[in-house]
C-alpha cells in the first residue's frame, strides 16, 4: 500500500528526519498549548486551528509538541511537516497520500477502502493526480465508508505544519478549501491544526510579557547546561547579559535556540560567543544578529590566504547545501561536488548550531531553520561577511555538476529483465543500488538549477550536448524515480529559459523532445524501458530525437511500421476513461480539460501533462455534454440519465441536479453572463436553468426530433439550437418567443448529430481537443494541421476484419465485411501495391496458394475470385451458385480449391481446368471453413452447429465426424505433417485433435477470443487467438508464447512483453508469419514488423 500511496516519509513529527528537532520546554508557550487542547476537546469549535507567525516565531516547536501530546493520548490522526528544500516536503504532490496512510495506522479498517481505491488508478497513479481527486479518493470517500457501528466516534486532530513553505500558492488555497471538507466524515470528528507564516491570529501579536517569559525560562534552562557542560561559573552570563539576549531574542525563538546551540559547541569559548553575539545587538535585522556571530568567528585568526581558501570552501559545501532542492548526505554531496568527505567534515564542524550534521555520512544535512537559507542568500549579507552566497553562481556550479552526474546514466540502468518490466514491479532497493541519492537528485534537479543561472548560452549547450547522449536515459531515469509526469514541464522551463540563448538546433531539439515525451510519457511511467522501443519506433520518420538514437532502435527489430514523416496535429493521447468519450471542453483559461464518457464519469485533465486532476461522479447514465461557466469555476454536465449537474470546481461537490427533462440531455452551454444554463434533450425540448438556484426558468418545445447542440449569442440576448432533423431554431431570449427557423443549413457549426465526434478548442486556439469510441481524448495542434473548411466526402475507409500472408512472406492480402475491395502490400516496404476490385459485393476473405502466385478472394456476391500475382488480374472466376461464399482453401499442392457457402455445401475445383471437381453436402445451414491436409489425402470442414467433418477426397465419402464446440466453427488448420487439425469456434475455444489409424481424437482445448488460427511453417506452434501453442508441448499440457499480442496493446516475443502498441496501431486483426508480425488496424491500413533472430 505504502507503495501505490507514494508516501513522503520523513514528514510526519516522529520521523527519523525530524527526530533532533526541539519542542517546547516545559513552562514555555502553555497558554497557546493549552489554547490548542481546549478546541481539539470542544465539540462545538471550528474544525481548523490556525496558527500563524513570522519565521522563527517558534511555530514548529509548537506544531511538534502538541502532535506529540496528541499521540500520546492516541488522538493524533497524523501530521505533515513541510520543508521547503527538503524534496517532497516542499509540495504538495503527496500530502494526502501520506494523511491516508498515517490515519490508516491508526484505524485499520480503512487500509482495505484505501487499497481498493489506489487499486482503480489505471494511469499514472494517484500521487500523479490532482489535489481534489486525491482528496476524494484517499480521504473524503474512504472515511465516509466507514461504518459508525466499526468505529467508534472519536476526535482525532492533522497536525500540518509550515504551509507557507508549499510551493505553489494555487495548491496552498485548494488545501485550505478542502480540509474543511473532512467535517463530512460521521465516523469520526476530524480537526486540523494548520501553522504557516502571517495573517489571522498571529504568533507575533501575542503579547510580548508572555513571549518575554517563555524565552527568559528557555535561556534560563539552557544557560544552566550550557554552564555544567563548560565548567563555568554559577554567575555566568550574570543577569544583565541575560537581560540582554531576551530582549535581543524577542519574538524570535530561532535566535535564541541558534545562541544556545552556538554556546554549547566545545570547539569555542561560550564567554566569547556570548561577547560576540552581544556585539551585533544593534544590526538591523534579527537574522543578521542570529547568524553573523555563527559567521564571523569562522573568519577569526585566518591569514589571507586561509581566508581566502575558507571563503571558496565555505561557499561550495555550505553554499550547495543552502541551495539544494533536496537535502543529501555528506558521502552524496561529496560525490556529487566531487570533492573529498574530509573537506565537507572540515567545513560543517564549526556551523552545528545552524546546521543539523548527521553522525553518519549516509543521512542528508539539514537546517535546523530555513532563515538561515534566506540569510545566507540575501544580497545585503554579502555587504556585511565574505560568506554571503551568490545565488547565481551556485545554480551554475550545481548545474554543472549535476550534468556531470549524468554523464553515468545508461540504458536499462537497474538491469530489469525484460523491456517490458512495469516500474510498479521495480523494488525501491533496486532502484537506490542502481541509482544511488546524488544521481537520483541530478536527474530530478540539473534543469532547475540551469534555467536560474547567469550567462545561459555556454551552460545550455552543455546540456544539449549531454541530452544528445543521455536524453532517453534521463526518461527511463526519470520514470523509475516516479517522476515522468515532470519532464514535460521541465522541458518547457528549458525551451522557455534558453530564448535567445540557443541556436536554432537546440531549439529545434527541445522541441522536439516535448512532443517526444508527449507522445510516450503514458507507457514510459508504466514501463520505464519503452522509451527505447515505443518511444523511438512510433516517432515520425523526420523526428530528431528518432535520428539522433536511431542505433538503439536497430538492435531489436530489422522492419519497423511505416509512421507519419513529421509530428502531426496530434500532441498526446489521453487514457483512462473505461468507455468511449462522448465529450470535450476546455475551460475558459484553457488549464483544464473536462471530457464526458459513456462509463458515466465525468475526467477533468491537465492538457500540459496528459494527468487525470480530478474525477467527477454521480451520473447514472452516460456524460454527452459538458460546459465550463464563464469564469470556469462551475462544471455543467448533460447525461442520458436525464438529469443536468452543476460542479463546483473548487470542490469537486455537485452543487445541483437538474431535473425536469424527459430523455436524454444532449447538449449544455452556460450563458455569457453565468446566470443561465441551457440545456438540449431527446425530449425534443430545451430548457434554460437558474444556475444559483438550479431552477427552470423556461421551456422551448417547439421540434420535432432531439435537439443536439445549444449556443448563445456572444450578448447572451439569442439562443440557437440545432436538431435532428437538421433545423436550427433562434430564439430570442428577452420576449421568450421563437425568432427564426433555418431548414437544412448544415454549414452551422452547431448544427451537430448526437452521433458524431467532438471537437473543442481552448480559448487561446493552441490546442484542438476531440474525443472517439475507442475509449480515448486527443490533442491536436491545430497549427499543424488545423481543419481549414468542412468537407461532405466519402466515407472513411472500412476497417481491416481479416489479412494472411502469403506463404513466401513478401505479401499480405486484407479485406473488410462492408468492401469488395482487396488490398495488397508489400511485406517488405509497407506499401500497398494493388487493389483487387472485381466483386460485386464485400469480401469475406482471402487466401493464398502455397506457391504464392494466386490469390483467392470470396464474396457474399456468391463468388470465389483467383488472382494472379504479382500483376493481380483476375484468372478465374468461380461461381458455385449456392450462394454466399464465406472462406476458401487451397490444397497443398496448389491443385485444388475449396470454397464453403452458406447453404451447407463445400464446392472443391480443379484449378487446372477451371471445373467443379466435387460437391460436399454437410447437412447444415452453413459451411463457415475448410482445410486440406498435406499429404492431401483429407478435407476438414466445419459447420455452423459445431461440427467438424472429415471427407476422404480420393472416395469422396466422409470419414469422420467429430463434436468438440457447442458454436459454429470458424476456422480450421492441419499441421504441416498431417498430424494434428486445429479448430477455432464462436464458443471461444480452441480444439486441437491428434490423427492416426484409429481416426481423430481430442488432445487440447484451451480458451481464445480471436479468430485467427493457424499453424507455423515449421508445425512446431499454432497459433491462436494473441496466443501460440508449442505443438510438442500439447501432449504434456503445456503453453509456450513465440508472438502473440496481449490485450491488443503488447506484442510478446518468447513469453515477454517487448513492444507497447500506441492507439493508432493497436490492431483489430493480426497474421504471425515466421519473426515477421502484420496488425490491421481500423483506419484500414495495415503495420508490418519483422523482429531480430
Amino acid at each position: 500500500l505504502d507503495n501505490k500511496l507514494a508516501i513522503v516519509s520523513g514528514a510526519a513529527f516522529d520521523s527519523y528526519e525530524n527526530q533532533h528537532k526541539d519542542e517546547c520546554l516545559p513552562g514555555t508557550r502553555t497558554d497557546i498549548l493549552n489554547q490548542i487542547k481546549e478546541w481539539a476537546a470542544s465539540p462545538y469549535r471550528e474544525g481548523i486551528f490556525w496558527l500563524y507567525g513570522i519565521a522563527g516565531t517558534g511555530k514548529s516547536t509548537i506544531s511538534r509538541t502538541i502532535a506529540k501530546s496528541f499521540s500520546e493520548v492516541r488522538s493524533l490522526g497524523a501530521s505533515f511537516f513541510f520543508e521547503r528544500g527538503e524534496g517532497d516536503r516542499g509540495n504538495a504532490k503527496k500530502l494526502f497520500p501520506t494523511i491516508a496512510r498515517q490515519l490508516a495506522i491508526t484505524n485499520p479498517l480503512l487500509v482495505p477502502i484505501l487499497h481498493q481505491a489506489v487499486s482503480q488508478q489505471r494511469d499514472y497513479g494517484i500521487a500523479a493526480k490532482g489535489l481534489r481527486e486525491q482528496f476524494d479518493k484517499l480521504l473524503l470517500q474512504p472515511l465516509q465508508k466507514l461504518h459508525r457501528s466499526n468505529i467508534s466516534l472519536q476526535t482525532m486532530v492533522i497536525v500540518i505544519d509550515a504551509l507557507d513553505e508549499c510551493e505553489g500558492d494555487g495548491d496552498i488555497q485548494l488545501i485550505l478549501q478542502l480540509l474543511p471538507q473532512l467535517q463530512k466524515a460521521a465516523t469520526m470528528r476530524l480537526q486540523v491544526l494548520l501553522t504557516s507564516r502571517p495573517d489571522l491570529p498571529r504568533l507575533h501579536d501575542i503579547p510580548l510579557e508572555v513571549i518575554e517569559h517563555d524565552i527568559s525560562l528557555f535561556f534560563s534552562h539552557r544557560l544552566a547546561e550550557i554552564r555544567i557542560m563548560h565548567r563555568l561559573s554559577t554567575e555566568w552570563p550574570g543577569e544583565r547579559d541575560l537581560q540582554r539576549l531576551v530582549a535581543l531574542s524577542v519574538p524570535l525563538f530561532i535566535f535564541a535556540a541558534t545562541i544556545c546551540r552556538m554556546f554549547e559547541e566545545r570547539d569555542w569559548d561560550p564567554v566569547d560567543s556570548l561577547s560576540e553575539v552581544l556585539t551585533h545587538q544593534d544590526d538591523r535585522t534579527r537574522l543578521a544578529g542570529t547568524y553573523l556571530p555563527v559567521l564571523d568567528r569562522l573568519l577569526r585568526r585566518q591569514n589571507k590566504n586561509q581566508k581566502e581558501q575558507l571563503v571558496s570552501q565555505f561557499h561550495q559545501v555550505i553554499g550547495a547545501i543552502v541551495i539544494l532542492e533536496s537535502p543529501l548526505s555528506i558521502d552524496a554531496l561529496s560525490k556529487l561536488l566531487g570533492i573529498s568527505q574530509r573537506l565537507i567534515h572540515l567545513r560543517l564542524s564549526p556551523l552545528q548550531s545552524v546546521l543539523r550534521v548527521p553522525d553518519n555520512d549516509t543521512t542528508p544535512i539539514r537546517l535546523f531553520h530555513l532563515s538561515f537559507r534566506e540569510f545566507l542568500l540575501d544580497p545585503s549579507t554579502r555587504m556585511k561577511t565574505p560568506l554571503g552566497i551568490s545565488k547565481t553562481e551556485m545554480h551554475n556550479m550545481l548545474t554543472r555538476k549535476c550534468l556531470l552526474v549524468c554523464q553515468k546514466l545508461k540504458e536499462n540502468i537497474c538491469q530489469l529483465p525484460s523491456y517490458g518490466s512495469q516500474r510498479v514491479e521495480v523494488d525501491c532497493q533496486t532502484i537506490n543500488d542502481h541509482l544511488p541519492p546524488e544521481m537520483q537528485y541530478a536527474c530530478r534537479y540539473w534543469a532547475h538549477h540551469l534555467v536560474q543561472c547567469a550567462g545561459l548560452t555556454n551552460i545550455v549547450h552543455e546540456a544539449h550536448s549531454l541530452l544528445q547522449t543521455h536524453f532517453l536515459h534521463w526518461i527511463e531515469a526519470m520514470s523509475l524515480l516516479g517522476h515522468t509526469l515532470e519532464i514535460s514541464g521541465i522541458l518547457d522551463l528549458l525551451r522557455t529559459a534558453i530564448g535567445g540563448n540557443g541556436s536554432s538546433l537546440i531549439s529545434q531539439f527541445f522541441h522536439d523532445a516535448k512532443r517526444f515525451i508527449l507522445k510516450t510519457q503514458h507507457i514510459v511511467d508504466q514501463a520505464p524501458l519503452q522509451v527505447y522501443r515505443a518511444g523511438l519506433l512510433f516517432s515520425p520518420q523526420t523526428a530528431i530525437i528518432r535520428s539522433v538514437f536511431t542505433e538503439e532502435r536497430s538492435r531489436w527489430i530489422s522492419q519497423s511500421p511505416v509512421v507519419e514523416e513529421i509530428w502531426g496535429a496530434e500532441l498526446q493521447t489521453l487514457e483512462g476513461h473505461s468507455d468511449s468519450v462522448l465529450s470535450v471542453t476546455f475551460s475558459p483559461d484553457g488549464h483544464l480539460l473536462a471530457s464526458g464518457s459513456k462509463d458515466r464519469t465525468i475526467h477533468l485533465w491537465n492538457p500540459a501533462t496528459g494527468a487525470i486532476i480530478q474525477t467527477l461522479e454521480g451520473h447514472s447514465g452516460s456524460v454527452h455534454s459538458l460546459s465550463f461557466s464563464p469564469g470556469g469555476h462551475l462544471l455543467a454536465s448533460g447525461s442520458n440519465d436525464k438529469t443536468l449537474r452543476i460542479w463546483d470546481l473548487a470542490t469537486g461537490e455537485e452543487l445541483h441536479v437538474l431535473e425536469g427533462h424527459s430523455g436524454s440531455v444532449l447538449s449544455v452551454t452556460f450563458s455569457p453572463d453565468g446566470h443561465l444554463l441551457a440545456s438540449g434533450s431527446e425530449d425534443r425540448t430545451v430548457r434554460l436553468w437558474d444556475t444559483t438556484t438550479g431552477v427552470s426558468k423556461q421551456i422551448f418545445d417547439s421540434y420535432s426530433s432531439s435537439v443536439n447542440s445549444v449556443v448563445f449569442s456572444p450578448d447572451g440576448q439569442v439562443l440557437a439550437t440545432g436538431s435532428a432533423d437538421w433545423i436550427v431554431h433562434l430564439w430570442d431570449l428577452v420576449t421568450g418567443r421563437l425568432q427564426k427557423t433555418i431548414d437544412g443549413h448544415m454549414t452551422l457549426g452547431f448544427v451537430l448529430s448526437a452521433a458524431s465526434e467532438s471537437v473543442a478548442f481552448s480559448p487561446d486556439g493552441q490546442l484542438l481537443a476531440s474525443c472517439s469510441a475507442n475509449e480515448t481524448v486527443r490533442l491536436w495542434d491545430p497549427m499543424a494541421g488545423g481543419i481549414t473548411e468542412i468537407i461532405n466526402g466519402d466515407d472513411p475507409e472500412s476497417p481491416v476484419r481479416f489479412m494472411t500472408f502469403s506463404p513466401d512472406g513478401l505479401s499480405l492480402a486484407s479485406g473488410s465485411f462492408d468492401s469488395p475491395a482487396v488490398c495488397l502490400w508489400n511485406t517488405a516496404t509497407g506499401a500497398l501495391t494493388h487493389t483487387l476490385d472485381g466483386h460485386s459485393r464485400p469480401v469475406t476473405s482471402v487466401t493464398f496458394s502455397p506457391d504464392s502466385r494466386l490469390l483467392a478472394s470470396c464474396s457474399s456476391d456468391g463468388t470465389a475470385r483467383l488472382w494472379g500475382l504479382p500483376i493481380g488480374t483476375v484468372q478465374q472466376t468461380l461461381n458455385s451458385q449456392y450462394g454466399s461464399v464465406h472462406s476458401a482453401a487451397f490444397s497443398y499442392d496448389g491443385r485444388l480449391l475449396a470454397s464453403c457457402t452458406d447453404n451447407g455445401r463445400v464446392c472443391v475445383w480443379d484449378l487446372a481446368r477451371g471445373t467443379l471437381y466435387q460437391t460436399y453436402d454437410c447437412h447444415s445451414d452453413s459451411v463457415h471453413s475448410a482445410a486440406f491436409s498435406s499429404d492431401g489425402r483429407l478435407l476438414a470442414v466445419s459447420t455452423d452447429d459445431g461440427r467438424v467433418c472429415v471427407y476422404d477426397l480420393a472416395t469422396a465419402a466422409l470419414y469422420q465426424t467429430v463434436d468438440g464446440h457447442s458454436d459454429w466453427v470458424n476456422s480450421l488448420a492441419f499441421s504441416p505433417d498431417s498430424r494434428l487439425l486445429a479448430s477455432w469456434s464462436m464458443d471461444e475455444t480452441v480444439c486441437l485433435w491428434a490423427l492416426d489409424a484409429d481416426g481423430l481424437s481430442e488432445i487440447w482445448t484451451f480458451e481464445i477470443t480471436d479468430d485467427t488460427s493457424e499453424f507455423s511453417q515449421d508445425g512446431l506452434y499454432f497459433h491462436a487467438g494473441l496466443s501460440s501453442l508449442d505443438v510438442e508441448m500439447s501432449f504434456t499440457t503445456s503453453v509456450n508464447r513465440d508472438i502473440s499480442i496481449e490485450d491488443g496493446q503488447w506484442i510478446r516475443l518468447d513469453g515477454e512483453r517487448i513492444l507497447w502498441l500506441p492507439v493508432e496501431f493497436r490492431p483489430s486483426r493480426f497474421k504471425i508469419n515466421g519473426n515477421r508480425l502484420a496488425l490491421g488496424h481500423a483506419s484500414g491500413k495495415v503495420s508490418f514488423f519483422q523482429f531480430c533472430k
